[in-house]
């Protein structure tokens, strides 16, 4: 039996959850379709319209690098989430070619790496604009699920319908109008209600096997600490039986999470536009404009929040038993063999060892001697992976400081005389980029409350919070 390959198709759904999308296009009679792309580890993009299919973009992309190659659809240039959220039918073709392209990394490719650069990718970036728009609805009190939405929904619509009546019955034409409008909404959250009752019954189903899937990693480990080689086998597989029931489920639902929430999206700008022509009217009259969705779109979000933590630790987790696995097994093949093998063993990867955190060392010195990528428009840098970077190369300072004869002392050396630089760098310079940035996109109207949050984070201290709000604020203006 393969191991390796049978990772590859157990692991393959194993994907990050999902989140919602955001930098979207439109496909209107008149405009182009969008692209399907992918790009090799080594970079550059290769993208081919939709009717070639996903084969031909991964096709050109393999010819020109290796593996992962991460693939997403992307939408025609100028196209916005206004323009799409308002036609279900451009919606659908988006999820489409989103569908075409995973589906064929997944069934047809068979890469578990390509899936996860895919989902963590460009993709993640297009899915997760969205959720910026949506942070101040999430960080509000949770709300419950289905009840909370039905209400809003219903009861909202005929509590607006009731003072019209009574106050301006003598306006029967306007009345009607604003009228006929709520009914047909009471009417229209009938499927989107049903839809997202089955959705929320599942995820509750799905919360209740949380305590059965740790416990199922649990004993395999427990059992793969004892066992033999001739054992190591069957408890690999049922490794990655256990990945895959824990990833398949919530991965599906996910997705559909994410296009319920892309309907509800359209619902509430089609209710709004059909009531916009009678604003004026209705503010004369007292009649305050519904909010209908906001609730069903915060519980929404928490239950994909809660999916992609879930299935992360859970991916995780296996990956950790198959590689103790791995080293149990060779260690188990080891103790048969000779002193000397044994001795050449270890030199070996002692010598590989160095060679490689060598080389990491060298790759970490130069993300931090790299300059941030910058926004388009702005020309204001990206900082929160760059507040990553910086700690995660001083995290190796308590390890190199001093000189040492250990097989680690040549990365060492490379990382020793800049560790001085970054801690510079983390302590004054990134809180003044950060400052500069928000500054900046206030001068220039844009990043909204994002830009006082992140403010507020950095006079704090908190450094990777104001990082992430700066970022989040930076994409808004750049619209992507």
């Amino acid at each position: 039996m393969r191991r390796g390959a049978l990772l590859v198709a157990a692991l393959v759904a194993a994907a990050p959850g999902v989140v919602l999308p955001g930098c979207l296009w439109s496909f209107g009679e008149d405009e182009g379709q969008g692209r399907i792309c992918a790009a090799p580890v080594e970079g550059g993009e290769f993208c081919v319209s939709p009717g070639e299919g996903p084969a031909s973009a991964w096709s050109q992309a393999a010819a020109r690098g290796s593996d992962p190659i991460q693939m997403w659809a992307e939408r025609p240039e100028g196209m916005t989430l206004d323009a799409l959220v308002t036609s279900p039918a451009n919606m659908e073709r988006w999820f489409g070619d989103i569908d075409r392209a995973l589906g064929y990394v997944r069934d047809e490719q068979r890469s578990a790496e390509s899936y996860k650069a895919s989902m963590d990718g460009r993709l993640r970036n297009l899915l997760g604009s969205a959720r910026i728009q949506q942070k101040e609805l999430l960080e509000q009190e949770p709300v419950d699920a289905v009840g909370g939405f039905e209400v809003a929904l219903v009861a909202k619509a005929n509590s607006e319908k009731g003072p019209l009546v009574a106050e301006i019955a003598a306006d029967k034409q306007s009345i009607g109008a604003v009228q006929g409008i709520l009914d047909q909404v009471t009417l229209d959250v009938g499927s989107l209600s049903g839809a997202y009752a089955d959705l929320a019954a599942d995820f509750a189903a799905y919360r209740k096997t949380e305590s059965a899937e740790l416990d199922t990693y649990a004993k395999l480990a427990a059992k793969a600490s004892t066992a033999a080689v001739t054992e190591l086998d069957a408890i690999e597989t049922a490794i990655l039986e256990a990945a895959h029931g824990a990833s398949a489920g919530p991965q599906e639902m996910a997705l559909r999470a994410m296009k319920l929430s892309a309907e509800i999206a359209q619902f509430e700008v089609t209710s709004q536009e059909k009531l916009a022509p009678h604003a004026d009217f209705m503010t004369t009259h007292g009649a305050a404009n519904p909010d209908m969705t906001s609730s069903a779109q915060r519980s929404n979000h928490a239950m994909l929040g809660y999916v992609e933590r879930r299935v992360r630790r859970s991916d995780r987790a296996a990956m950790a038993l198959l590689f103790g696995i791995a080293m149990r097994r060779q260690a188990l093949q080891l103790l048969d063999e000779s002193q000397a093998v044994r001795d050449t063993v270890a030199e070996a990867k002692i010598a590989k060892a160095e060679v490689t955190f060598h080389e990491s060392a060298e790759a970490q010195v130069l993300a931090f001697e790299k300059a941030p990528p910058l926004g388009v428009k702005l020309s204001i840098p990206y900082l929160a992976k760059r507040y990553d970077e910086v700690t995660a190369f001083l995290q190796m300072r308590p390890l190199c400081e001093l000189p040492s004869s250990s097989w680690r002392e040549a990365g060492c050396a490379a990382m020793r005389p800049h560790f001085k630089a970054a801690v510079t760098y983390r302590a004054t310079t990134l809180p003044g980029l950060i400052k500069t940035g928000l500054s900046t996109m206030k001068a220039q109207g844009v990043g909204g409350g994002l830009l006082d949050a992140a403010a507020a984070k950095l006079e704090a201290g908190d450094v990777k919070g104001a990082a992430v709000l700066h970022d989040a604020a930076l994409r808004g203006a750049e619209g992507t």
